[in-house]
């Protein structure tokens, strides 16, 4: 089989930008629309999901036309951010415990409840959603629409701080938007939350008032605040007073006026967009001190306390290492419950200089009860 010629004409793909946007650039290149560019010159006819789950041939064989590397046109489909944003895209029934109450903010973890979902997947909305930028659409010729636009995680436009706007579309081609008003300003509090999501989706960690923290454990951060949010105020007892003060902090009536649970995935979007708020308006409320979270990863949020330092002496009395070193270990495990590379790292680190056979198989039991997956491919 000959190898696949180049195409002469195939933009750039921008930095976050859906594999369907930018397949919809190259196919206006030649005047042709997504459908077409890929029946007639891939032999490819499906293009519902092609920002979901594409397969990796049809990505391969992208790669072999544009010379764009398989890996970042897999960075433009939400499969390729298992298991960072995602644990996985297939359905299990122990997923939404599994990524939802795996952290605590606000309330202590026994003050939810344990549920199971079927069908759930993080961050997957229910019905599609078309949201974009005004100042990126309006500063670009050839528009791009950026993959996490799609999904209920940004209010705003990290780069431009304005809030993100509902438009008029079928499949890749804009209409125009719903609302007259366009370029609204987010607030601070939201503006500061979006830009630190995207420092997750660009970076690869997140830099919070006193560390940096991973993707994985700040995504999962968002959405256990939006689950403790969510939570009746009759299972909060005495902090659910912190939760009435959040809601009526950004001004909408606790729960966003919802009396029965649903997974967050499942609400209209309106609804999404008020908890999405309300999430912004709490972290702030913490990393402020205006409200003292009870849960155990409260204290990521907040700001170091400030040490005082007598003028020209240098004090060690006030740190404690070992403090220090529990909290590496609890970034270290966090980690290693999500990335491969780390959790590789955290065992070579364990079994360092004792490589015994029967020590080995206790490392991995230990890892294994923490949620942190076998190391024995990589021994």
């Amino acid at each position: 089989m000959k190898p696949l010629r180049r195409w002469p004409l195939h933009p750039a793909p921008r930095e976050g930008e859906a594999l369907s946007s930018w397949l919809h650039r190259i196919a206006c290149c030649y005047q042709m629309n997504v459908r077409d560019l890929l029946q007639h010159d891939l032999n490819f006819n499906q293009t519902h999901d092609l920002d979901l789950r594409p397969p990796v041939a049809l990505l391969e064989m992208l790669a072999q036309r544009s010379g764009v590397e398989l890996a970042l046109l897999r960075s433009m489909t939400l499969a390729g951010w298992t298991p960072w944003l995602l644990d996985s895209l297939d359905p299990d029934p122990l997923a939404f415990d599994a990524y939802s109450r795996q952290f605590s903010v606000l309330l202590p973890l026994y003050k939810r409840p344990a549920r199971i979902v079927s069908c759930w997947t993080a961050w997957l909305p229910k019905q599609a959603i078309r949201r974009a930028c005004p100042e990126c659409i309006g500063q670009s010729e050839n528009k791009v629409w950026l993959l996490m636009w799609q999904l209920p995680l940004l209010l705003s436009c990290p780069q431009h701080g304005c809030w993100l706007e509902p438009y008029f579309g079928v499949s890749n081609t804009f209409i125009g938007w719903e609302t007259e008003k366009l370029s609204r300003p987010a607030n601070k509090n939201i503006t500061k939350m979006d830009r630190r999501t995207w420092q997750a989706l660009s970076m690869g960690q997140v830099k919070l008032p006193n560390r940096s923290i991973h993707a994985g454990l700040w995504f999962r951060l968002l959405r256990t605040v939006l689950e403790e949010l969510n939570t009746p105020l009759s299972r909060c007892s005495s902090q659910a007073q912190d939760i009435r003060f959040i809601w009526e902090s950004c001004g909408y009536p606790v729960r966003a006026g919802r009396r029965i649970w649903q997974p967050y995935e499942t609400l209209s979007l309106d609804i999404q967009l008020q908890m999405l708020e309300a999430t912004a308006t709490a972290m702030h409320l913490i990393e402020t001190g205006r409200l003292i979270a009870q849960g155990e990863q409260a204290k990521l949020l907040r700001p170091e306390p400030s040490k005082k330092i007598d003028e020209g002496h240098c004090s060690t009395k006030q740190l404690n290492h070992w403090e220090m070193a529990l909290a590496a270990a609890e970034e270290a495990v966090a980690s290693a419950r999500h990335n491969p590379e780390a959790a590789q790292a955290l065992f070579n680190a364990i079994t360092l200089g004792c490589r015994t056979a029967e020590f080995i198989r206790r490392t991995q039991a230990l890892l294994s009860e923490i949620g942190i997956p076998s190391m024995g491919d990589h021994i």
